[in-house]
């Protein structure tokens, strides 16, 4: 790392873990300085790592916890950023947690997204509740704004393996896990209202029905019923004149 990059981010002996936050948020907008999403918005990329750490605050992570997901792509897509770069300047609990978050870049994108799965389940619970605020704003972005290039399959794939990798952590914050599936529907059925047919989104709207049904305590009675209320007002056979 340039020696820039290090005067930016003065160190203070007696300092405030609120002060580890900012120095942690304002070395991340220089790092990301010039990186956007993928979405067809194309937002800075920092507006990402905004959302995420305000998910972590939120769903009561520590100040490292919160630093880290400011923190938490600057190894991985932040060259030549290194973990030792972060535990001198921020502290080795919060470098940690962003070793704990950082996919080896080296390796196939097919083999990393595999070890994203394999590793969840043994992800710390800071670790995991940043994971978990990562994934819901990903998933979230693809709802508002997916790339333009992107496939309806590849839509579904993503939601799909997401969901996968939440599942496989060891401990989710209640809040965060809910706001998590409201957003992997919400991106499922845009996905169909944007690249299926009428029929695919209906059959969507359906099964993202009896997946609320069945996560607010509903049983598969109660879901099997609502949805043949459902079908029979709008199924209404039309008079002949």
């Amino acid at each position: 790392m340039g020696v820039g990059r290090h005067a930016l981010i003065p160190q203070n002996i007696g300092e405030s873990m609120t002060d580890l936050v900012k120095r942690a948020e304002r070395f991340a907008r220089v790092c990301h300085f010039g990186q956007f999403r993928k979405g067809t918005a194309k937002e800075p990329y920092t507006i990402h790592l905004e959302e995420v750490s305000s998910l972590v605050e939120k769903w009561g992570g520590s100040e490292e916890a919160i630093a880290a997901a400011w923190l938490h792509d600057t190894i991985e897509d932040c060259p030549p950023t290194s973990y030792e770069d972060l535990v001198k300047l921020f502290g080795k609990q919060t470098a940690d947690l962003v070793a704990e978050l950082t996919d080896d870049k080296s390796l196939p994108k097919q083999i990393r997204k595999d070890l994203q799965i394999e590793n969840a389940p043994k992800k710390s619970p800071e670790a995991a509740l940043i994971k978990l605020a990562d994934k819901s704003s990903n998933v979230g972005a693809l709802a508002n704004s997916p790339p333009a290039d992107w496939s309806l399959e590849r839509r579904l794939e993503y939601v799909k393996w997401a969901t996968t990798v939440i599942e496989a952590l060891p401990t989710v914050s209640k809040d965060g896990m809910s706001l998590f599936l409201t957003r992997c529907d919400q991106a499922e059925l845009q996905a169909y209202l944007d690249l299926g047919t009428t029929r695919m989104a209906e059959n969507a709207v359906f099964r993202i029905l009896e997946r609320k049904t069945l996560r607010c305590g509903g049983t598969q009675q109660q879901s099997d019923d609502l949805l043949k209320s459902i079908m029979a007002n709008t199924l209404v056979p039309q008079r002949k004149e």
